[in-house]
């Protein structure tokens, strides 16, 4: 998905679809990156909507590097 195809808000399932992640991940991503361009709707705030500049954002950030060491 490119930046300028579809809507300009995504939905957390359009997003993960779009990264091929779950919508879990989508969910964490929202409450732990406060940069995140996400806008929430409703009186309580519980759907919210992504802008799809973070799609592409997420496709060209490399990943966390992961702890590999065993402990035993």
């Amino acid at each position: 998905m490119r930046a300028d195809d579809g809507p300009e808000w995504l939905t957390r399932a359009q997003m993960a679809a779009a990264l091929q992640v779950h919508v879990v991940t989508v969910s964490r991503w929202i409450s732990t990156d406060p940069q995140m361009r996400v806008r929430r709707l409703g009186p309580n705030g519980h759907r919210v909507r992504i802008h799809r500049s973070e799609v592409e954002r997420r496709l060209t950030t490399p990943p966390p590097r992961q702890d590999t060491t065993t402990t035993a």
